[in-house]
Order: structure tokens, then sequence, then C-alpha cells
């Protein structure tokens, strides 16, 4: 088990909290993609929260039981099909989308240059290497890791000069 020392400890909290800031927009998300679809399955739904976001395609883990939330809480309504659920907005979910249209393309946006600079710079290559190395069981020597943290501190910082001018 991996055991977290007290500033690792702080970290994941803070992390635990942008997680549940992340299922909130998760949420509206999910709802632009129904306003922007007007009627979709699951499935169509997924592929066009992928296409927005770019490198997250949402499991359906997470995307389901967010469908069923939503249709309890009224923002939208699910009928049968074919075998399949389709789901549109009520005229709840239409209002409560269009008060926050502005909030979500907003965040959208940030997302899109987000995912341009990870491109950018090759941090999902670096993703996959890892992923990879992974799948192949190599470990990485404690040395290597060392010299990819300083590194990644090395990039960090880089980046932090840029919020300083």
């Amino acid at each position: 088990m991996l055991k977290l020392g007290k500033s690792e400890r702080s970290k994941s909290m803070g992390l635990e909290l942008s997680i549940k800031g992340i299922k909130g927009i998760f949420r509206d998300v999910v709802l632009y993609a129904l306003y922007r679809l007007e009627e979709a399955h699951g499935y169509a739904i997924r592929s066009f929260i992928s296409e927005l976001l770019g490198v997250y395609t949402p499991s359906s883990g997470i995307l389901y039981p967010t469908l069923r939330e939503l249709e309890r809480e009224g923002f939208i309504t699910s009928k049968s099909s074919n075998r399949r659920k389709i789901y549109a907005l009520t005229p709840k979910g239409r209002e409560y989308v269009e008060s926050r249209i502005e909030y979500v393309e907003k965040f959208l946006g940030k997302v899109e240059k987000a995912v341009k600079i990870l491109l950018d710079i090759g941090l999902l290559n670096l993703l996959n290497t890892i992923r990879d190395l992974w799948e192949s069981d190599v470990d990485v020597p404690p040395d290597i890791i060392v010299e990819i943290k300083q590194r990644v501190e090395d990039v960090r910082n880089i980046l932090l000069t840029l919020k300083k001018k």
C-alpha cells in the first residue's frame, strides 16, 4: 500500500477538492452536450463530450450514473428506443444550461487551450510512454525518477514565470 507523507496527504486533499469541482463541471458538460445534441443516447453523448474535451472520454461508470442523477433531479428525461435510452433536456434542464452556457463555453475554451499546451510540449507522449512502461512491467530506477522529477520542476518553474508577467 502506498503511504503518503504529510505534504502528499495535503496535496491529495487538494486533488479531492478539485475532483468535487470537476464533478460539478462534468454535470454541466453533460447537460451542455444534450443542449447541443437536443436528444441523444449515452454513446452519442460520450462521443460528443470526448470531441469537446479532446483528450478525455468519460467512462460508462462516470457518464451513466451522472445521467441517472440528472434525471432524478429533473434536468433530463429519457425514453427507450430500440433497446437504448434516449436522453433530452427538460424545460428545467434547458433553463439551467442557458443560465450557465457562457461559463461552460469559457471552461471548454480553457480546456482546449490546456490540451493544446499539453500536446505542444509533449506531455501526452510522456504519459503514453509511462503507460507503455507500466504495461511492460518495466521498473523505473529511483535515480531516473529523481532526474525526471527535476526536469518536470524546471518546466513548471518556466510556466510559473508566465503568471508573474
